[in-house]
């Protein structure tokens, strides 16, 4: 197993591991904080908080626990391929909001869609990679994401493959032996709980969201 720890270090969050400003928008599906798929993601993220890999991580609070539906733009991204097509790349990020916000009011709802637990990912940090429960879910919600993508003008590399998850962490040090050890451990417990459980959920409905950092998404426009 690999890990690319730090890789957001000078972006998202500081050498220590403390969030940096970060800002940009997106639409996400934020978990409410009532039901049981937010319970479960707050055990297993605190679980491997208190881990010995905790050391290297910094933890996302339980405001910002959310499924991302489909990308926006960030501030400190501008290449083509992570901008929108409908404008240019160098628009102030309060004009992308403009637009954002005016082409929200046009996207159908997400509708019901059931997404099950499926792996630990472990990358840049960790998250619960999801799945579609049917072939049905699957397809209403990649629908979807293809009506969003072209009233929005966002198509990011990955668009097709995009793996739906729900972030738990961000790694900011690279994991002595030790704390690798406990990595591994850790993700084959749960990927073993996850095969036997099966645990679903309904989507909440997608909003469009802005933010300053990786702590709070706002579904109010934030100054800029």
């Amino acid at each position: 197993m690999e890990t690319r720890f730090g890789f957001d270090v000078g972006r998202k969050f500081n050498e220590d591991g403390s969030v940096r400003f970060w800002p940009g928008n997106t639409m996400i599906c934020l978990l409410d904080h009532d039901s049981l798929v937010f319970q479960r993601i707050k055990e297993i993220r605190d679980d491997f908080g208190r881990n010995k890999i905790g050391e290297c991580i910094t933890l996302l609070p339980d405001e910002s626990l959310h499924m991302t539906a489909i990308e926006g733009v960030v501030d400190g991204n501008r290449s083509p391929e992570r901008w929108t097509t409908l404008l240019p790349c160098d628009t102030p990020l309060e004009k992308v909001d403009d637009l954002f916000q005016e082409k929200w009011k046009d996207i159908p709802p997400l509708g019901r869609v059931e997404m099950v637990f499926h792996h630990i990912r472990v990358g840049t940090g960790l998250c619960v990679a999801l799945r579609a429960k049917s072939e049905d879910d699957e397809r209403r919600i990649r629908a979807w994401r293809e009506v969003v993508s072209e009233k929005m003008g966002l198509r990011f590399p990955s668009f097709e493959t995009y793996e739906f998850h729900i972030s738990l962490a961000y790694g900011f040090r690279t994991p002595s032996d030790e704390a690798m050890e406990n990595l591994e451990e850790m993700v084959k417990k749960y990927d073993e709980k996850f095969s036997l459980e099966k645990f679903g959920f309904i989507v909440p409905e997608p909003s469009m969201t802005y933010f300053d950092n990786m702590f709070f998404f706002s579904k109010e426009r934030i100054p800029r």
